[in-house]
């Protein structure tokens, strides 16, 4: 009887685990999507930033004003 207890036991403690591990798959998921919106934020703001950057060093005359092709 003490083999059948030990496996019953052991069973519950699986189910345990794989619940568990759904679970923090679940929060690793939310968490991934919170680090994409975050990172294409920074993205935006850098991309922000050179174009900032650019418009000043034009306007100091650091960088020369593109001339547009004809």
């Amino acid at each position: 009887m003490s083999m059948i207890g030990d496996a019953m036991r052991t069973i519950e403690s699986v189910i345990l685990l794989r619940s568990k591990v759904e679970r923090l798959n679940e929060e690793l998921a939310a968490t991934n999507g919170q680090v994409r919106r975050v990172v294409d934020s920074v993205i935006q703001i850098n991309g922000r930033l050179i174009r900032l950057e650019t418009f000043e060093e034009m306007r100091s005359g650091i960088r020369p004003t593109p001339r547009i092709e004809q």
